[in-house]
């Protein structure tokens, strides 16, 4: 199976590296923290005008009718710049829920809207009791049991929740019954649904442990001990070594779930759920070892690598945690056997 980016994808990722460091900085999110909504107009206004948010709305519905692999990269740098939005959830996860299991009045409904930018959707796959950006959201997939439903939210209850990370805005979601709609076609679309998020989670956290270890690198050349920079430490280069090798290999692995995905293949789901775990295992080590070596600088208020750490932690347990999704992949290969 193909695994390589077109030159189209790679442009993609670069455009919206230039897009969130105009209005994605840490200093924008730093001032964002106390503000009503803690969201970036400008930020959603650079998205949707790159197209970003038509992407896998099909063309029936306003869409480009792209998939996983044309979005993979992106998500990279959305963890790279450790993007405080819900852009996974907004971007993929509640669209192809809706299109691939949606009504045809409900895709009319919501899918035009979601592919210009003017409707934004989130998804709780994992329960109503964590669900991200609802404030701004103005509609919500959400699974219960093995059944896939859709609710307006300005017709359901939020209850906000403190989080560790205060660019993340979590909700409690009360959906009352009148507001509840279930997507028809979810049996059907349930597990591609949930394999694009294991998938899409897998590299937004590349990203996040990609961008930990280079504030590292770039540390541990300027840090002094004993007269010498700390990065000669032998100690130091083993530390950056195994994690940097963590990455590389997950990289390949989400890569190629990515495109296990978008084809549809029949281990689509297995691919991403081991996408994950090991994104999991970069993440983490690549979160203790950037941790350890800024020593106590690295969690200080005022440095920017806290950011990376809290928004990492908060997404090692937002879309199943490495105990959960070990599970799941193993029920899911013993399913076949």
């Amino acid at each position: 199976m193909k695994i390589a980016f077109e030159p189209e994808q790679h442009d993609l990722a670069a455009g919206f590296d230039r897009a969130a460091a105009a209005v994605a900085s840490p200093q924008v999110a730093r001032g964002l923290w106390d503000t009503e909504t803690g969201r970036s107009a400008d930020l959603w206004r650079a998205v949707a005008e790159m197209g970003l948010t038509a992407i896998v709305v099909p063309g029936q519905n306003e869409g480009f009718g792209g998939t996983l692999v044309d979005l993979a990269l992106v998500l990279e740098r959305i963890g790279h710049h450790a993007v405080p939005d819900a852009l996974l959830e907004a971007l993929v996860t509640g669209p192809v829920a809706i299109a691939r299991a949606g009504s045809s009045k409900q895709q009319e409904a919501w899918l035009p809207g979601i592919a210009d930018g003017s409707i934004r959707a989130t998804a709780a796959l994992r329960g109503l009791t964590s669900v991200p950006d609802a404030h701004v959201s103005d509609v919500l997939v959400y699974r219960e049991g093995e059944s896939l439903h859709l609710a307006d939210l300005s017709r359901c209850a939020l209850t906000p929740l403190v989080s560790m990370d205060p660019s993340r805005r979590q909700f409690a979601v009360e959906v009352p019954p009148e507001a509840a709609e279930p997507l028809p076609g979810s049996a059907a679309a349930l597990e591609a649904v949930l394999a694009h998020e294991a998938s899409g989670s897998a590299s937004v956290l590349i990203g996040l442990a990609q961008r930990m270890i280079d504030y590292t690198v770039d540390y541990v050349q300027v840090r002094e001990q004993f007269g010498r920079v700390i990065g000669s430490f032998q100690a130091v280069k083993h530390q950056l070594a195994d994690a940097t090798a963590r990455i590389v290999l997950a990289r390949f692995q989400v890569h190629a779930a990515a495109a296990k995905v978008a084809a549809g293949a029949e281990d689509a789901r297995h691919a991403s759920l081991a996408a994950r775990r090991v994104a999991l295992d970069a993440e983490f080590e690549a979160n203790r070892a950037a941790l350890q070596l800024h020593g106590g600088i690295g969690f200080t208020w005022e440095h920017d690598l806290q950011i990376w750490l809290k928004r990492g932690k908060a997404l090692e347990q937002a879309h199943g945690n490495r105990g959960e999704v070990a599970d799941e992949l193993g029920a899911a290969v013993l399913a076949t056997l």
